[in-house]
C-alpha cells in the first residue's frame, strides 16, 4: 500500500510526499480537509466543526470530491491537505492521495459499523502510513433519533436489522442518516490529529 500510495502520487504528479511535522514547523499551520456529502451521512453542523477546527489552529476547508471536474484536480487538493475527516464513505477513498503521516479521520455513523468502517478504511489507512483516527457517533449525533422511535430496534438492536441483510441496514444506517457531532465529544479526536503531526 506505501508503494501505491506514491505510485498515485507520482501518476498524478502530487507534489507533497509527507504531511507537516509541527515539532519542526511552528510558522505554518496544519491543513483540514472534511470531506462534504451531498446526500446521507452529511455532518449537519459543519460550520460548527470548522470553527472547533480553526479554534485548534488548523487551516479548514470544507471539501466534497463532485466540486471537481476531474480526479486529478480533486487528488491536488487532497494531497496539500495534512488531516482528512468524513462521514464513512467513498469520499474516504481519496486517502489514497494524503501525504505520508497525514492523518485519516473516519467518522462511523451509528448502527455497528465499526468493523465495516476500519476494515473500508482504517486498515488501508495504517498500512499507506498514515494516522488514522475513528470516530463512532452515538445516538444522540444520529439524525435518526428524528425518524424512530428511541425504543424501536434501530436503537435498541442495530444486530436484528443486520441479519435483515445488507439492503435493509444500509437503507436505515447509510442512506437515511445523517451526524449531527457533539462538539464537547468531537473535540478531543481534532486535538489528537494535531499530536499526531508532531
Amino acid at each position: 500500500m506505501v508503494d501505491f500510495a506514491r505510485l498515485m502520487r507520482r501518476a498524478y504528479s502530487l507534489e507533497r510526499d509527507f504531511a507537516i511535522n509541527l515539532a519542526e514547523s511552528s510558522k505554518e499551520k496544519p491543513r483540514l480537509l472534511i470531506i462534504g456529502r451531498n446526500h446521507s451521512r452529511k455532518i449537519v453542523n459543519v460550520d460548527e466543526i470548522v470553527a472547533v477546527g480553526e479554534e485548534l489552529g488548523f487551516e479548514v476547508v470544507v471539501n466534497n470530491t463532485s466540486s471537481h471536474d476531474t480526479v486529478g484536480e480533486f487528488a491536488r487538493t487532497v494531497n496539500s491537505f495534512d488531516v482528512m475527516m468524513g462521514v464513512h464513505g467513498a469520499g474516504l477513498t481519496n486517502e489514497v492521495f494524503l501525504p505520508t503521516n497525514a492523518v485519516l479521520i473516519q467518522i462511523v455513523p451509528f448502527g455497528n459499523l465499526e468493523e465495516m468502517s476500519e476494515n473500508d478504511f482504517g486498515n488501508g489507512a495504517r498500512n499507506m502510513m498514515l494516522k488514522y483516527l475513528q470516530y463512532s457517533i452515538s445516538e444522540e449525533e444520529s439524525t435518526l433519533i428524528d425518524l424512530y422511535p428511541r425504543d424501536h430496534a434501530v436503537f435498541r438492536d442495530p444486530e436484528s436489522i443486520h441479519r435483515q441483510g445488507w439492503a435493509e441496514m444500509g437503507k436505515i444506517y447509510l442512506d437515511q442518516q445523517n451526524v449531527k457531532l457533539n462538539i464537547t465529544r468531537f473535540k478531543p479526536v481534532l486535538a489528537r490529529a494535531l499530536e499526531l503531526l508532531r
